[in-house]
């Protein structure tokens, strides 16, 4: 067996995020990813069983680089003031690393994602002090009593369509500012002091 190049995995990796950004997560064939790598197709089989394992390789890498990202907080702190600053992360993060955030979203909206077999505990690998820290948020009666998860997509999706939109030229920063953005989430899901 050939011994693995960790800067060829990324480029492979790369690749195929690449033509899913541009052609969609549909259009990946392995002889595709080769040519954007410039490798040879059979290279692909030494970094990855299959396809699959290509795809679910890329969607955890991603994920992992994401929670390293927007994770940075005191789970434990006041939960109005890091939920803030959660927000605060998500938006850094995405202003650097948007395509990120697109290619989950990507895979989310695609019945290959299910196909992937991927376990929970494996595509929330790195978000595990989110959902603890929405618990002390309840418990503090800071949060709604509701699910973490759509805690969690309140402070996400708003910031990162919000920075697809600027992106994309739909929105002006100077019109809606982020702060705007901030405040909407946070009145959806904080309880009035």
């Amino acid at each position: 067996m050939r011994s693995q190049d960790d800067e060829k995995r990324k480029r492979i990796l790369d690749s195929t995020s690449n033509i899913i950004m541009t052609q969609g997560i549909a259009a990946v064939s392995l002889s595709k990813i080769a040519k954007d790598a410039g490798v040879a197709s059979g290279t692909l089989y030494t970094y990855f069983e299959d396809k699959n394992d290509m795809l679910r390789s890329l969607y955890l890498n991603r994920k992992q680089r994401i929670a390293e990202a927007v994770t940075k907080f005191d789970i434990h702190g006041d939960p109005r003031q890091e939920f803030n600053h959660f927000m605060d992360l998500i938006y850094e993060y995405g202003q650097e690393h948007l395509d990120e955030f697109i290619l989950i979203r990507e895979f989310g909206q695609s019945p290959i994602l299910k196909s992937l077999n991927i376990p929970q505990e494996q595509a929330f690998a790195g978000f595990e002090g989110l959902e603890e820290f929405v618990q002390i948020g309840i418990k503090k009666q800071a949060f709604f009593d509701i699910d973490y998860q759509i805690i969690l997509d309140y402070a996400y999706t708003p910031v990162v369509e919000y920075l697809i939109a600027l992106n994309n030229g739909t929105l002006d920063q100077n019109e809606v500012s982020f702060d705007q953005i901030k405040l909407l989430s946070t009145r959806a899901i904080l309880m009035e002091k």
